[in-house]
């Protein structure tokens, strides 16, 4: 058997992360959601500027018209961290978080009397009308557990147990104040299956099952650490998941002997002359991997300027024939926006004119204006 290269993941990678999509209306930029699976969305622009670098042209209003109809859904899932997702993927990403996040509670807030369940079904039903804002989640929450476990839970959340262990329920979906998705903090929360009823509710070994093709299917050859690690499930239930996918899936060995796993049917029609784009704060190129395996497309010392690791936080990056090169930033003063370009050693400076073309789709998706690039040369 052939060993895979270095260039054979990349290469496959990239092809899945930037399908062939015709057009970019809705449809086009909900089957990109599909095609990539749950994005990371801590930061409010992150799903706009996957859609602008994946789909070059996405208009800002198709982006929050989807969010507003309920056809992208933003809501703290998988590892407690906020995702974007369809409607089809929602349920997988809720059914496997809601497992996950029952372990916490019960262990932060030393459950006894009530389980963890029936805390999610009490938010849920508060939130069932209307959206509610964080904080009145969490006042009905605490005043739940001071009646049905004890003062002592309740008291817990707040000083001890951050609050985000009421409002962060898998469950609920998030929205801003307004309809500014690409910048506001979403503080409003509300029942998902009551805006959406027909959204099913898989049991955990199902979910993990349809999370492991989605997650091979976007970023394989994977291993199975990766796999683990995105969707916050331990090793043993991954490991049971694909064995259940059984012909579904395949094994492959690695440049470095090691194992990788992949579908038998591995999505085709994908790009790998892509030019160069501006790719968002947690692109998928590195959180769809564990981390001692984010090298895929940036090598182990510059994989530092990228990723903070003491807080998680993950820059903007660009990619450039195929490789990560650099870091960007939007810099706002006034009615003035620029970007910022800080290169990776040892790439040089990239001229200003090779990013016209990332630059107008950045635009065009978040609807600013940028009035200037600079770039930076890399630190030595």
């Amino acid at each position: 058997m052939s060993r895979l290269t270095e260039e054979d993941l990349r290469l496959s990678t990239l092809a899945r992360q930037f399908p062939a999509i015709d057009g970019l209306g809705p449809d086009a930029v909900l089957e990109l959601f599909r095609r990539l699976g749950p994005i990371q969305s801590q930061v409010p622009r992150a799903p706009f500027l996957t859609a602008s670098s994946r789909l070059p042209g996405v208009g800002y209003g198709t982006v929050c018209d989807l969010f507003e109809e309920h056809r992208l859904l933003k809501t703290s899932s998988l590892r407690g961290t906020v995702h974007t997702t369809g409607r089809e993927h929602f349920p997988l990403t809720d059914a496997v978080a809601r497992r996950q996040r029952a372990g916490w509670i019960r262990a932060w807030l030393k459950l006894e009397r009530v389980t963890p369940e029936e805390l999610f079904a009490e938010v849920e039903d508060f939130t069932t009308t209307a959206p509610q804002p964080r904080a009145e989640i969490v006042a009905h929450g605490k005043s739940w557990l001071a009646e049905r476990e004890s003062r002592a839970a309740a008291d817990l959340v707040g000083p001890t147990v951050h609050p985000a262990s009421i409002w962060g329920h898998s469950g609920l979906i998030r929205r801003p104040r307004d309809t500014r998705w690409e910048k506001r903090t979403d503080i409003f929360h509300q029942r998902a299956r009551s805006v959406l009823p027909d959204l099913p509710l898989p049991d955990f070994d199902a979910a993990l099952q349809g999370l492991v093709r989605v997650h091979l299917g976007a970023y394989g050859p994977a291993q199975r650490e990766d796999i683990a690690f995105f969707s916050g499930a331990g090793l043993s239930a991954v490991d049971a998941a694909v064995t259940v996918l059984g012909d579904e899936v395949v094994r492959l060995r690695g440049h470095d002997d090691v194992e990788y796993l992949d579908l038998a049917e591995p999505p085709v029609g994908g790009s790998t002359d892509l030019g160069l784009r501006l790719l968002p704060e947690f692109e998928g190129l590195l959180v769809g991997f564990q981390g001692r395996n984010r090298f895929r497309f940036l090598n182990e010392h510059q994989l530092p300027k990228v990723w903070a690791k003491v807080n998680g936080l993950f820059s903007p990056v660009v990619l450039h024939d195929g490789r990560l090169v650099a870091s960007w930033k939007t810099i706002t003063k006034g009615r003035r926006t620029d970007i910022e370009v800080s290169m990776l050693d040892p790439h040089p400076p990239l001229a200003d004119d090779e990013f016209g073309d990332a630059v107008a789709a950045t635009e065009r998706v978040l609807d600013l204006t940028i009035t200037d690039i600079r770039v930076r040369a890399a630190e030595r």
